[in-house]
């Protein structure tokens, strides 16, 4: 369930929000899932990871695309 939430940056920045919020333990044992894997530097470390990698992935694409066009 952790490596498919990392894939949907929507759920990623729903989760990190709660997680600010100190509302994880409202989601039951799931949010004592999240406070576990979150809660250290590593699942940190992954999160800004795959969230830079949601913005910087699409930006590069579009980068490229935008220089080859000739206006």
């Amino acid at each position: 369930m952790l490596g498919l939430m990392v894939l949907n940056p929507v759920d990623l920045a729903r989760v990190l929000t709660l997680k600010a919020l100190d509302a994880e333990a409202l989601m039951g044992y799931t949010g004592a899932v999240f406070q576990d894997f979150f809660g250290g530097g590593v699942g940190i470390g992954l999160t800004v990871l795959a969230l830079t990698t949601w913005v910087m992935v699409p930006a590069g694409a579009s980068l490229r695309v935008f220089r080859r066009k000739d206006f």
